[in-house]
């Protein structure tokens, strides 16, 4: 939303993208699977996060929020492959045991 003195862009892609903040912000459509437009805008803050190099400073809205929500994932994925890769070798060392060598 343009502030005090800001003049509005006249390209096509930035009046496309303030009708889907505008869009956004007053939503009422809060289902799963819910509205179009809004799964479009929570995109492209996820994408803006993966993407900031401005950690805490940013002042893309839900930036932090997404790179928490990533970092939090990964963990998990981590996690995950660890536990895999302990299984497999567990599962390797078992079939040692039994082999007939």
């Amino acid at each position: 939303m343009l502030k005090g003195n800001q003049i509005a862009c006249n390209f096509p892609a930035c009046k496309g993208l303030e009708a889907l903040v505008h869009h956004f912000s007053g939503c009422k459509t809060r289902v799963p699977g819910g509205c179009g437009h809004c799964k479009r805008m929570w995109q492209l803050l996820e994408i803006h996060s993966r993407m900031c190099n401005e950690r805490d400073s940013c002042k893309v809205p839900l930036c932090r929020h997404f790179k928490e929500k990533i970092q939090q994932q990964c963990k998990k994925d981590e996690t995950k492959w660890k536990l895999l890769v302990n299984k497999v070798i567990a599962a390797k060392n078992g079939s040692y045991l039994f082999s007939s060598r």
